[in-house]
Parts: structure tokens; sequence; C-alpha cells
């Protein structure tokens, strides 16, 4: 990501989708570089279309813009919480299919019973091995319907 909080896209090979349709897009949204870093790596090394954002009003911008397949979340988020990002993608009818990863240090039950208030489809705490967020991305993505483009 750009410093003035532009995205970037960088399209891999085409896994698991015929030449017909695009791939899969992936947002992820985390204020540390790291973890963007190496998930978009492994991401882009299975194909994925990869965004980023830093900031909730950065993923709402690329969310509304290029409408990910799946985003992976942080909670901890300047702005607003990865718990509130979630719920107004869950509650919007345009998003409501997006897949969300909420992807945290918290660990308390009452973080796990948040996430599932605003409706994330998996909640992953902080840290996991990047290949098997990965795995995680194509089961989850292999149960979505493909988006086809125009021929």
């Amino acid at each position: 990501m750009a410093r003035d909080g532009t995205t970037t896209e960088r399209a891999g090979r085409e896994q698991g989708r015929t030449m017909q349709q695009k791939p899969y897009r992936v947002l992820i949204v985390d204020d540390e570089a790291g973890i963007r870093k190496i998930l978009r790596l492994f991401l882009e090394i299975e194909g994925y279309s990869v965004y980023e954002a830093i900031t909730a009003s950065q993923a709402a911008s690329v969310i509304q813009k290029e409408r990910p397949d799946l985003v992976i979340l942080d909670v901890i988020l300047c702005g607003q919480t990865g718990f509130e990002m979630c719920e107004w993608v869950k509650s919007n009818p345009e998003t409501r299919d997006i897949i969300v990863f909420l992807f945290t240090a918290l660990n308390q039950e009452h973080d796990l019973q948040e996430g599932k208030r605003v409706g994330c489809d998996l909640y992953l705490t902080k840290p996991q091995n990047p290949k098997d967020i990965v795995e995680k991305v194509k089961e989850y993505l292999n149960k979505k319907t493909p988006v086809k483009t125009a021929s």
C-alpha cells in the first residue's frame, strides 16, 4: 500500500477458475505492515488479487469500489473497530455476501461472541501460520459462486 492510503493490486495466476472468470479478490485490513506483506505474498502465490488497507475508512472505500470476495480484517483498527466494520459489511445488502474473517489477538470468549454477533464468517486469533490462513481462504472461496466476466 502506498503511504497516501491508496491500494495496489497485483493479480497472480488464476487458481481454480477458468479463463472467463476473474481471480478471487481478497482485502487485507491490518495496521501491521508485516502481516499485510506476508499474507499478500502467500495469497498472490495462490493466484488471488490482493488489496490492502490500514484503516477502517480505507477498507470501506476498497469494499465499495472493488467488492472483494473475502476480507481478512483485524479487530483493532484506527477509527472504527473490526467488529464495527464487519457489522457494516454484513448489514449492507450490497456487501453482505462478502466473506469476512476477523483476524486478531483478541481471544477472550466475549470477543469470539462479538465476532459471531456481527456476522463474521471465521474468527482467527493471532498468531496464525499464513499457510493455514490461505487454506481457510481457499476453503471458504470454493464454497462461493464464481464471478464471471463478460466475454
